[in-house]
Order: C-alpha cells, then structure tokens, then sequence
C-alpha cells in the first residue's frame, strides 16, 4: 500500500526496465510479480460485472418506482426480459462508452543470460556498418573461442591498448581458433604494435594485419 493504507501497490514497467526491476528484486530481497496486462475479454468481463452488481443494488434498494411507467409502457409492445436486457446495454454503454478496444501484444521480456559468442561453426561476423567512408582493414588475432574470446574482450583489448574509440571499428568475426576485426586502415599499424603488446584472457596471443585483406 501507500501512505501507510493497505492494498497492492502496481508498477507500470517498459520491458526494457525488465533489468532495472532484477535490480530492485536483489537489493530488497523480495521478489516482484510480473503480471500480463488484461485482455480487451478480461476487461469487459469485469465491466460486466460491475454493472450487473449495480443494477443488484438497486433491485435491494427497491426506490425505482418512478421510473417504472417506462417499463410498463415497453411492456405493451417488447418481451420484459428484452426490456430488461435493452437496460442493461444502455446503463454499460453510458458508464463505459462504445469505443473500439483491441488487445495490446504481449510485451517481449530481454533474455537475461549474458552473451557468450556464437556456437561453434563457420564464422559469425558481428556487422558494424560503417558511414564516415574511411577505409577499413583487418587484423588477425590468434585467439578465438576455444580460448574464450568474446567480441567485448577484443573491443576492450584494442580501445585499452590502441587509444581509439569503440565506434571506430568496424565488423568482428569470432572463428573457433582466430578472431578478424576490422579497424581504420590509417592506424593499422599502431593499432597492431599496442595489440603485441597486450594480453587476451591472460594469454599473449599473435597479431598481425590480416593476409587477406
């Protein structure tokens, strides 16, 4: 509740605010529900019912003989069952309205595993397209997944050793035993020195510009 008053208290969240709600589940140790919002049939069920339990108080109450004329006159031409039904309709439709309701699709909840490479096969190339027109090469580095490398072990390696800026490389290819990844062809080499240098998961690991590119 809130203000210190009883009753359930409900968060609205973006699925992209799935995180933040993990956050908050392991800081107060207590887990949160998520719930799926109602369907377009849940909620006019329940409207429904809010009506007939109205329409069941004013039958207690007993004070509708003011209107009742009404009903004997459509009693005359229309079955009082039918006259009864016609009510209700235009009792609901004056509360809620006739507006169109569709159902909203059902939000896609971010997986929460980490990323840990693409499965063993061909060559998986991670594509970071480039619009700044600057020619791109290669470099080779003898390390790829059987060592455990990921495309952030290698962004984080170069960027460290290299002094340059994430965006400023280019596409990266992870095979089972190498990794390519492309970086501006104006730093190549400097790029390649402060990769000899540098350490992968703990290991030296060969670096050169790519034969093939």
């Amino acid at each position: 509740g809130r203000a210190g008053r009883e009753g359930t208290a409900i968060t609205l969240a973006e699925p992209r605010e799935h995180r933040l709600l993990k956050s908050i589940e392991r800081i107060t140790k207590q887990k949160i529900e998520i719930a799926t919002l109602p369907t377009v049939a849940d909620l006019r069920a329940k409207r429904l019912e809010l009506t007939r339990a109205a329409i069941h108080e004013r039958l207690i109450a007993g004070d509708s003989d003011d209107v009742r004329v009404v009903v004997d006159s459509l009693a005359e031409e229309f079955d009082i069952v039918a006259i009864a039904a016609a009510a209700v309709k235009a009792l609901h439709l004056a509360t809620v309205g006739d507006s169109e309701e569709r159902d909203l699709p059902a939000p896609a909840v971010p997986r929460e595993e980490h990323f840990r490479g693409p499965a063993a096969g061909p060559r998986a190339p991670r594509q970071r397209p480039r619009d700044d027109g600057r020619p791109m090469t290669k470099i080779f580095i003898g390390a790829g997944r059987q060592a455990g490398i990921r495309p952030a072990d290698l962004v984080g390696a170069i960027t460290n050793e290299a002094g340059i800026q994430s965006r400023d490389l280019g596409a990266i290819e992870i095979t089972d035993r190498f990794s390519l990844v492309e970086v501006p062809e104006e730093g190549v080499d400097a790029i390649v020195a402060a990769m000899k240098k540098a350490t992968l998961r703990g290991q030296k690991v060969p670096v050169r510009r790519d034969r093939d590119a």
